[in-house]
């Protein structure tokens, strides 16, 4: 059965390891926020925390643990059906924003084990392809005193980069024409479309193949 659609965007359920062909950097975060993470050939990314609230971490102990990989690996029971819904700013929009030289190829949101290709060659047309690079986002710990400035407190930051220069080695079925799609019994199609101008997955339940139209 070929691969759900969306797995490459689902956390891992363990550690993540090095794909063959990526460059793994470790870094310490001692100077504080945006901190640069060359990643070769001319691009580099930088880790940012916009948040806009000075005074919140000037009255926070600067050992306090702002953001961790650990959390999306930590298990989780099972949601309650009185439970309330998650608070929508629960998580620091930590990112990555991957440049070469003051050009902007794209931003990777920090999550446990998710690969992005910058910049994404189906968003963009005008970009190098000699400057495309893949990062893989490994881990992370955040502390408070490194979002308030330089100084060793125990902050970090794993990733892994390869140059966007090959081919998948991955491949799915062909995608299935929409009117073709269309045409089927309402009882043997099922679609979902994962939010607006996003990827759309369909499936024919009587041929027991999924689908992918964008």
């Amino acid at each position: 059965m070929p691969p759900f659609p969306i797995d490459r965007y689902l956390l891992p359920e363990t550690p993540i390891e090095v794909p063959d062909g990526f460059t793994e950097v470790r870094q310490s975060l001692t100077a504080g926020l945006p901190h640069r993470v060359e990643l070769g050939a001319g691009v580099h990314a930088v880790l940012i925390l916009p948040t806009g609230l000075a005074r919140q971490w000037l009255d926070t102990d600067p050992l306090a643990v702002v953001s961790s990989s650990a959390d999306d690996l930590a298990p989780r029971p099972a949601p309650q059906a009185t439970a309330p819904a998650p608070a929508l700013v629960g998580r620091v929009p930590l990112r990555l924003v991957v440049r070469q030289g003051t050009r902007i190829l794209g931003s990777v949101p920090l999550a446990t084990g998710l690969r992005r290709v910058c910049p994404d060659a189906g968003l963009t047309t005008d970009a190098n392809p000699s400057a495309a690079v893949e990062v893989l986002v490994l881990a992370w710990l955040l502390h408070a005193g490194t979002v308030r400035g330089s100084g060793d407190y125990g902050s970090t930051l794993t990733l892994a980069w390869r140059p966007a220069d090959r081919a998948v080695d991955q491949f799915g079925p062909p995608p299935i024409n929409e009117f073709v799609w269309r045409r089927r019994p309402p009882a043997q199609r099922v679609e979902s479309e994962l939010g607006p101008g996003r990827l759309r997955y369909r499936y024919l339940l009587d041929k027991k193949m999924r689908r992918v139209l964008r």
